[in-house]
């Protein structure tokens, strides 16, 4: 199973392998990435972009908005959405691609990742590919949780201020999680 299958085709005339997932195609499109596209890096060889991944890469929405895709179909997520959807994720086979700015297609790293398991799963979060342990992400958005309501700000929950190590153990807590991918989503999504 591929990312792409979760989404609706757009058939075409090129027959060929898909650049983006590798599948045999006979209703592909041909290689038409705009000027600016910049994930070059996440492709492979191909001669033809397949009618599963063309809908995928050529709808502006998938890449502008945050979404979650199962095999019912494609949900987009407001920000205020995000944690608890990764904190209760829909059965498998789904996918969970989060945007902070809309402009990259870091969703192409889930390609050939779609998840399997509730409890253990990758995410496409702007352009990086984040491992999610629904254990350790409980954990940290409950220690997120804790220092916003003692009025931590974002900025402090990267790298405490002075002021906020009257809470010594939180920042303590925060100083780990420091570097951790999945924290930046957290930090990202938390209210």
């Amino acid at each position: 199973m591929k990312l792409s299958d979760l989404f609706p085709p757009s058939p075409g005339n090129v027959e060929g392998k898909c650049i983006v997932c590798g599948r045999m195609t006979k209703s592909g499109h041909r290689i038409d990435f705009s000027d600016n596209f910049t994930m070059w890096a996440l492709l492979q060889e191909g001669d033809c972009i397949c009618e599963h991944c063309y809908t995928l890469c050529r709808d502006q929405k998938y890449r502008r908005k945050s979404w979650v895709a199962t095999k019912d179909g494609i949900k987009f997520l407001e920000k205020k959405d995000i944690l608890s959807i990764l904190l209760s994720p829909p059965n498998p086979p789904f996918a969970i691609y989060i945007t902070k700015s809309g402009k990259k297609q870091g969703f192409l790293h889930l390609i050939k990742r779609p998840s399997l398991s509730r409890d253990r799963f990758f995410i496409a979060f702007e352009d990086s590919l984040v491992w999610v342990d629904r254990n350790k992400l409980e954990e940290m958005v409950a220690v997120a949780e804790a220092a916003r309501k003692l009025k931590f700000r974002k900025s402090d929950l990267r790298d405490p201020s002075t002021k906020c190590w009257v809470h010594r153990d939180l920042c303590e807590r925060i100083m780990e999680y420091r570097g951790n991918p999945l924290w930046e989503v957290v930090v990202y999504a938390v209210p």
